[in-house]
């Protein structure tokens, strides 16, 4: 009796995983339910053209064993999901829906997702999809940022005399200490840094005089439990101005550091910013 319950289990699983529509008049209770209606409800609209990974198991089933496994779902301008390769669902079967993005090839575990530094790593909690039928067959997936965001601006303090408050395209701006790789496990959205702390970020001044300036434009990197330390290099007409950020950052948060070049002092001056990182639009009236 044992064995004929493991086998009844498994015949059920296999029956709630069937994907191939070719096979919907073989299987009476499958459903053509595809996903090409899923929308991305969030605090920021889904990017248009994004690729995202989607797991799909039995209810309370481990990620594991997912029915469907990493089908790619491309986002468009209203923020839904569709597929070149639709999932179909059974009627009267429960399912949990797992998505991350942006979409990576040849994932062999969920669980150990692997981004290269500078990734705007996207997650979505588990949604869970009851008793499908012809009119429930779609998810509304919230995607959240898991990495974090920084950016960085350079300032001349007001004593400044060293030499001109001009930026030009030899002076740049090095952030150094980020690590190369973050590593995401789909099912509960943990992004883990990996690898060494060798990447960094760099910028430019922009040479005209009329509108100097010199920075970093917001970029995504994968922030540690704990604090980080980060080195920051600044060269101007020739000299080297160098400081460090010794900070605790977290998912989610966009930080904006500003970088004062102190006169006659080699060590920068740096303050830093935190915002939420939620887009916040308003509306103004003109009159004439």
């Amino acid at each position: 009796m044992k064995n004929l319950n493991i086998y009844f289990l498994l015949a059920v699983f296999l029956i709630g995983c069937a994907s191939d529509p070719a096979t919907e008049k073989k299987i009476p209770l499958m459903l053509s339910a595809t996903y090409s209606g899923v929308s991305a409800k969030s605090a920021f609209t889904l990017p248009s053209d994004l690729s995202a990974g989607i797991y799909v198991t039995p209810k309370d089933s481990a990620l594991t064993s997912s029915c469907f496994s990493n089908h790619e779902y491309t986002s468009d301008n209203s923020g839904s999901l569709s597929s070149a390769q639709n999932i179909y669902l059974l009627v009267g079967y429960n399912y949990d829906i797992y998505a991350y993005a942006p979409f990576m090839t040849n994932v062999s575990n969920p669980r150990t997702v692997v981004f290269n530094h500078g990734t705007d790593v996207l997650w979505a909690p588990k949604y869970t999809l009851m008793n499908v039928t012809a009119t429930n067959n779609s998810a509304a997936l919230n995607f959240i940022h898991r990495a974090a965001q920084i950016s960085f601006n350079v300032v001349f303090a007001d004593d400044f005399t060293s030499g001109s408050k001009v930026f030009t395209s030899s002076s740049t701006i090095q952030v150094s200490g980020f690590y190369s790789q973050g590593i995401l496990n789909v099912a509960t959205g943990e992004l883990t840094p990996s690898g060494s702390t060798s990447a960094s970020l760099s910028g430019t001044g922009s040479g005209s005089v009329a509108s100097s300036s010199l920075g970093i434009d917001a970029s995504c990197f994968f922030p540690a439990q704990g604090t980080m330390s980060l080195k920051v290099k600044v060269v101007h007409e020739g000299l080297e101005y160098n400081g460090s950020i010794t900070d605790s950052f977290f998912s989610e948060n966009a930080y904006n550091y500003t970088i004062t070049i102190n006169n006659h002092s080699p060590v920068l001056g740096i303050r830093g910013t935190l915002t939420d990182w939620i887009p916040v639009s308003d509306s103004i009236s003109l009159e004439q």
